[in-house]
């Protein structure tokens, strides 16, 4: 029996998946942040992450050493063959056997495992934000992802930055008024006025401003018209990036799946709705899917294809399978802001 890794790591948690060839998940695992690489401690970090989450991983599957046919990473910040990636991989040759190691960006594995390794696009709205599609010939294109100061517009971080800004010109009288200039300092742990000083300084970060998403999104379900506005160009930018990449790849069906996958999304609805509107209105071949498995497992679905074993039906109904059983509906590695949330089952995108 072969062996297979599937490895999803970035800024708020690192999660293993091991499996068997036949598509059996056996062991889950997770460990801290390993994103950041480069900068000072980021190997150690991101050794002793994904250390921990490969311990736990291979104790959950009742191993104790094993041999991988292939693993395959995906991580925040890192695309194939940069300098982070060759100390990543160097990482991976220290804390894991493995005959093949593939190293790619997070993103990749989000789509991989959104739309199973078929055609097709993921947005992700996570602490971050970007789209990136795949065509029938193998082609790929990305739009986005830039950061939080140039780009990740429609991320969790977009969100929550515009929730402070809008609450801050209420309470200044030079904006609407809105729920949020109440909701936030709860929700945060300080008062308004303290938080533009205390993000200068670094007392606030931002995950922190990205953990603020959920208090938007709610507050447009309950009708709040500045969080609704917020959540409506959010959706504009997602589908923004979600055409932009469609129009640079090749789709002779005339149709292509756009899976969102992300913090974001997990609002349900009233995040989705929006987003099914701006898809209309960008790229009207667009059609809005919900995601088939969560980033660790696109992860291990591109080590399985490393291997050249094929995404059978009957692999993949395993994979479901086995990732509930072993999850038990619940997977929380990551906060709201990262790519690893599932959406909800067949009523995801109704009202």
């Amino acid at each position: 029996m072969d062996y297979f890794l599937g490895v999803d790591g970035g800024a708020t948690s690192t999660t293993c998946v091991v499996a068997t060839d036949e598509g059996v998940i056996l062991g889950i695992g997770h460990g801290g942040p390993s994103n950041h690489i480069l900068a000072p401690g980021g190997r150690e970090r991101a050794r002793a992450a994904i250390e921990e989450a490969l311990r736990n991983a291979i104790a959950s599957a009742g191993l104790l050493r094993v041999e991988f046919r292939a693993a395959q990473f995906g991580m925040t910040g890192i695309n194939a063959d940069t300098e982070p990636a060759q100390v990543l991989a160097g990482v991976a040759a220290d804390v894991l056997a493995a005959r093949s190691v593939g190293i790619d960006n997070d993103a990749l594995v989000a789509r991989a495992g959104a739309l199973a390794c078929r055609p097709g696009v993921v947005v992700i709205a996570g602490t971050g934000s970007v789209a990136l599609g795949e065509d029938a010939g193998g082609r790929q294109a990305k739009a986005g992802g830039w950061g939080y100061i140039f780009g990740d517009e429609g991320s969790a971080f977009a969100l929550g930055l515009g929730a402070v800004r809008d609450a801050l010109r209420a309470r200044d009288g030079t904006g609407p008024e809105t729920v949020l200039t109440e909701r936030i300092p709860g929700a945060i742990g300080r008062s308004l006025g303290q938080i533009p000083v205390a993000f200068y300084e670094g007392r606030i970060h931002r995950p922190q401003i990205a953990a603020l998403a959920p208090v938007v999104t709610a507050a447009a379900a309950d009708g709040d018209a500045v969080s609704q506005e917020l959540v409506r160009e959010a959706a504009d930018r997602l589908a923004a990036l979600a055409a932009a990449v469609i129009r640079r790849l090749t789709w002779p069906e005339g149709t292509v799946g756009v899976a969102p996958v992300g913090g974001v999304f997990s609002a349900g609805p009233i995040v989705l709705h929006p987003l099914k509107r701006a898809l209309a209105a960008h790229a009207p071949g667009a059609v809005l899917v919900p995601p088939r498995f969560v980033p660790p497992v696109g992860a291990l679905l591109l080590a399985l294809r490393a291997a050249q074993i094929p995404h059978t039906p009957e692999r993949l109904a395993l994979l479901a399978a086995t990732w509930e059983l072993r999850t038990a509906h619940v997977y929380s590695a990551r906060t709201p802001g990262d790519a690893g949330r599932e959406l909800p089952g067949q009523s995801w995108l109704t009202p």
